[in-house]
Parts: structure tokens; C-alpha cells; sequence
């Protein structure tokens, strides 16, 4: 019985032997058929790694996506940025052609603020340049170093000249926008006024945004001196004008130097 179990286990061991040889040999052959199950098989295997992999490939491209995408939206800050940027450069460039031409007719008399009124109900302050100066008598304008309008001179003695700012009730000016439309800008409160004379019919010719400039209509100030942009328009029922509410350009609470212009 033993003997029996013996030989029974050799020739158990020994066809596994050559089931594994027999498929080694197998696979090394090169013949078509053998290829063509060679292939097969190999594809069976390697499709074992192919989820794998792919769910490797997702994660990686979405990790890229995420990378492409944060970059997209820093180039598309940076682009704003320099859209910003050149508009102000050109903004820039305009006001000094416009400086320019001033520059030509008229005479810049730098001064410096050396204090302001003390009541509420005048905004007048006082610069340090006078008659000694070669300062007129008579109104001339007073601009910031931005060149925005920020009054007419006042009283002017003979080492001081009080200025009278466009922030005070009693002070107008006849102004116009680029496109040629004309009104009287009179101040209300804080930083804004109304342009007032403006026909109903130039609402279309009128945006936020636009800047109204003074005229050559006055011997007081010379054409396009920045004054006040828009902020808001109405056309108000029962009324012949329209309402056009401005803002003051020129930052009158920082006032440190002026230029006196004639």
C-alpha cells in the first residue's frame, strides 16, 4: 500500500514537471499560432495593470488641469494689471499734451500753502507768493500739481495771495466736456456739485465718467483745466435741465503746493 502511494506521487510530481516544461517550451516557440497565443496571453496579464495605471494618469492630468487653471488666472490678473497700467499711462500722456499747449500761453507760479481760513462758511486759504511774486491783481486761476482746478486767487498783497477755493457755495465756473457740452459747475457739499444749464437734449452726449474742463469763455482760466467728472445724471420730470451731479477732482484736503496760473 505504501509502495502504491509512492509511485502514485512520483507520477503526480512528475507530470506537473512536465506540464511546466512543456509550457516553457511552449512560450519560447515563435510560431504563428504560438505567437498569436503568446500575445494573448501576455495582454491578459498586463490588463491586470491597466486600471491601475489608468486612475493614475486621471490623478495626474487633474493635478495638471488644477496647475494650468491657477495659472491662467495669475496671467489673467497680470493681464488686467497692465490694461490698468496702460490706461493711466496714456491718461498721463493726454494731460501733458494738454499741459503743454497751457505751458505755451501761460505762466506757472509755484506756491506753497502756508495756512487756511478759519471759518467754515469761506474756503479760502493763503499761498506765500504776492505782487513781489509778479502776481496779478486781477483773478487768475489756481491749479494743483496734478493740474486739476482748485479755485482763483482772491486777494493778493504784496507777499501773500488768498486763494478762494471751488469748494465754497459762492464760487462757479462756466466748464464744457470734450464733446463740446457746456454748463456752470456749482459746488453743493463734501466733494461734489451740480453742473447746472445742461438742455435735455445732450443726455445721449453725457456718461459717468466724463470730465468737464473749463472754457477759454473768462480771462480768469485758461481752456481744458480738469474740474469734475460725472457721477450722476437724471432726467427729472417737470424740469427743463438735466440733473448732473459732479465730483471735484482736485483733492483739496491734502493741499500742500499750487500753481498760480496767468
Amino acid at each position: 500500500m505504501r509502495k502504491s502511494k509512492l509511485k502514485l506521487n512520483k507520477k503526480v510530481t512528475s507530470l506537473i514537471l512536465s506540464f511546466f516544461v512543456s509550457i516553457l517550451l511552449f512560450l519560447s516557440k515563435d510560431f504563428g499560432q504560438i505567437k498569436h497565443f503568446k500575445l494573448k496571453f501576455s495582454n491578459f496579464f498586463s490588463a491586470l495593470y491597466k486600471p491601475k495605471a489608468f486612475f493614475n494618469n486621471i490623478n495626474y492630468l487633474s493635478s495638471e488641469n488644477d496647475s494650468l487653471l491657477n495659472h491662467i488666472k495669475i496671467i489673467s490678473e497680470e493681464n488686467l494689471n497692465l490694461k490698468q497700467r496702460i490706461r493711466t499711462i496714456n491718461d498721463h500722456l493726454n494731460y501733458d499734451k494738454k499741459l503743454n499747449k497751457l505751458i505755451h500761453n501761460f505762466t506757472f507760479t509755484p506756491a506753497k500753502v502756508i495756512n487756511h481760513s478759519l471759518t467754515k462758511s469761506t474756503h479760502i486759504f493763503n499761498v506765500n507768493v504776492g505782487i513781489n511774486d509778479g502776481i496779478s491783481k486781477s483773478y487768475k486761476a489756481v491749479i494743483n500739481y496734478d493740474g486739476n482746478l482748485v479755485g482763483k486767487t482772491w486777494y493778493v498783497s504784496e507777499e501773500t495771495t488768498q486763494v478762494h477755493k471751488i469748494s465754497d457755495r459762492n464760487f462757479h465756473v462756466y466748464v464744457k466736456t470734450e464733446n463740446e457740452v457746456f454748463g456752470q459747475f456749482s459746488f453743493k457739499s463734501g466733494k461734489w456739485g451740480i453742473i447746472e444749464s445742461v438742455s435735455k437734449q445732450y443726455e445721449k452726449s453725457l456718461n459717468i465718467g466724463d470730465i468737464f474742463y473749463t472754457t477759454d469763455d473768462s480771462n480768469i482760466y485758461p481752456e481744458k483745466i480738469p474740474v469734475a467728472k460725472i457721477i450722476d445724471i437724471q432726467n427729472r420730470r417737470n424740469e427743463l435741465e438735466l440733473y448732473v451731479k459732479v465730483e471735484i477732482i482736485a483733492d483739496l484736503n491734502s493741499l500742500k503746493n499750487i500753481f498760480i496760473v496767468q
